[in-house]
């Protein structure tokens, strides 16, 4: 990749809008790109955090994972920065698994420490990733903390269709591929009960589902009846 086609991929995300010019230089020299194939992990949760990436190609999820369970906190689509959180030098707190066949820039993170240090005004794009970034972990904190099955799925759905989704002639178009697993384990719900309640959304006329896509037919409709069921 050449700088020009790395600032061009960068420019596609609006935060990326300012970078100082030896930005993409420092990137294209420092920068190793990589490649995997699906369902490969980048880094487990617990690692030493020695890189950050900026994902090129493809869909990268993040991942919480315990003994027993896992649970997708992300999915990450280009151009998109990560894990902005150790930047403190602490260890990954969670894992990166991709989705599909994907390609990541990735930096060694005390490199980029460094130049950091010596363009201190970028500091301010990473901290408007950080915000962001925890912004999402409280929405989804009060998500998950509903203990209705049915306001944790419309939750996720519209926060969705806000955060991925494509205005189309039937609809917002959520643009990653979902199955109805993933979506349980987004909402620490079980499998069928997602069937089951994206099922009624269909008869509702509020979602339309073929296979792995989904397209909210109405947000307003789906708003009310999230608010319905939160009464």
């Amino acid at each position: 990749m050449n700088e020009q086609k790395f600032l061009q991929e960068l420019k596609k995300n609006p935060l990326w809008g300012n970078i100082p010019e030896d930005f993409t230089s420092f990137c294209i020299s420092y920068g190793r790109i990589r490649k995997y194939s699906s369902k490969q992990y980048l880094y487990f949760s617990g690692d030493e955090a020695n890189s950050v990436f900026f994902l090129l190609k493809g869909r990268v999820q993040l991942v919480l994972t315990n003994e027993f369970s896992e649970k997708v906190i992300r999915i990450l689509e280009p151009v998109s920065f990560f894990p902005e959180i150790v930047l403190d030098g602490k260890m990954y707190p969670h894992a990166a698994l991709t989705m599909d066949s994907t390609e990541v820039l990735a930096l060694d993170r005390q490199a980029f420490l460094r130049y950091l240090e010596k363009n201190p005004s970028f500091i301010w794009i990473f901290y408007k990733l950080m915000a962001l970034d925890l912004r999402r972990a409280y929405r989804q904190i009060k998500n998950l903390s509903i203990g209705d099955a049915r306001l944790r799925l419309g939750a996720k759905l519209f926060s969705l269709a806000h955060a991925h989704g494509r205005d189309g002639t039937n609809g917002i178009e959520i643009t990653i591929p979902l199955s109805a697993t993933d979506l349980a384990s987004m909402c620490s719900l079980a499998r069928e009960s997602v069937s089951r309640i994206l099922s009624e959304l269909k008869d509702a006329g509020i979602i339309q589902v073929n296979k792995k896509t989904i397209i909210i037919s109405s947000k307003e409709k789906l708003r009310q009846w999230i608010i319905e069921r939160s009464n």
